[in-house]
């Protein structure tokens, strides 16, 4: 992770102290919590882990203690989690993927995240953006389907790991457009973006965090955003409906859950703690700089979105855009 990035979530306690936020606190927790991130250092993902853990950290006065736990497109760090005791001492913070959408998209997969998770709360949202590198055949969405309808079998779009949103993204239109794509998971975002900087690969839907600044630095292009509205960081970039998929509509979320019977009233302790630090100017702010926007729904609203998030995905399963695994 980028230096910049420890300072600003070093500096939560103190926003947090500054506001005077504070709730009542019986034994829990009595011992460090473990905050499971599901992907490696440096992405989104991981970024917002870091985060939740310092917040917690503030508020609750004991150690909140980040543990990475990638690989297997998160169904590694979701095993962890649902195979550890449901006492509000161990988390997980991660992108969708593990939380919802490897139920379907892989088969030998050691846990159910609907049967085996409490939810907590959806963290945050953000589009996913379409990245080229600066070698790449396009500059433009409608470019990139071209190249890809006038060189069957070769357009190569990498994302963080099978069945994450950038998948899910690309996959959506391929159906939509009847353009051949194949899907190159990577094992988290560093990685992906790395080879998409080196111009080993061409193209890369994923989160827009770690991609911005080498945008911006004219290392890399932006040819999409998958959202009905443009990312504010990057307001001359088109979204994927303005480009020709009308009503094209994708965003990625981030979401905190715990093992199956977590006791309520952990549960709201932490979603409200981190709602009310989302309430801040300079929470907002913060979350931005990262490229998302706080969601901090209830536990059953994330219930709600992990189902619709299993049934959106099966269909692209069913007819074969999104391989099993």
């Amino acid at each position: 992770m980028k230096r910049r990035e420890f300072i600003v979530l070093g500096g939560t306690a103190g926003l947090l102290a500054s506001t005077g936020i504070s709730f009542a606190q019986d034994s829990w927790p009595s011992k460090p919590v473990t905050v499971i991130s599901a992907y490696p250092p440096g992405g989104t993902s991981d970024i917002l882990a870091r985060l939740v853990a310092d917040i917690l950290t503030a508020e609750f006065k004991q150690q909140f203690i980040l543990e990475n736990v990638a690989g297997a497109a998160g169904a590694l760090a979701g095993g962890k989690l649902a195979r550890s005791a449901p006492d509000g001492y161990t988390i997980l913070v991660s992108g969708s993927a593990p939380l919802a959408a490897n139920k379907v998209v892989q088969t030998s997969l050691a846990y159910d995240p609907e049967a085996d998770f409490e939810p907590i709360t959806v963290l945050a949202a953000s589009p996913a953006l379409l990245t080229a590198s600066m070698n790449a055949p396009a500059n433009t969405l409608q470019e990139m389907l071209t190249y890809a309808r006038e060189n069957p079998g070769q357009l190569n779009i990498g994302n963080p790991g099978a069945g994450t949103k950038g998948h899910i993204c690309a996959a959506i239109i391929g159906q939509s457009t009847g353009v051949e794509i194949n899907h190159v998971p990577y094992k988290g975002s560093p990685p992906l973006m790395a080879d998409l900087l080196g111009g080993h690969i061409e193209f890369s839907l994923d989160a827009p965090a770690n991609y911005i600044p080498h945008i911006k630095a004219g290392k890399l292009k932006a040819l999409a955003v998958t959202s009905a509205k443009r990312l504010a960081q990057l307001p001359d970039v088109p979204t994927v409906a303005e480009q020709g998929l009308e009503g094209y509509d994708q965003t990625l979320w981030f979401g905190i859950v715990g093992p199956k019977g977590m006791p309520a009233e952990i549960v709201a302790k932490i979603n409200d703690t981190l709602k009310a630090w989302s309430t801040l100017p300079e929470s907002q702010a913060l979350l931005a700089s990262f490229g998302v926007a706080a969601v901090l729904n209830t536990p059953d609203e994330m219930r709600a979105t992990v189902a619709q998030e299993i049934q959106a995905i099966q269909p692209l399963v069913d007819a074969g855009l999104v391989q099993p695994s």
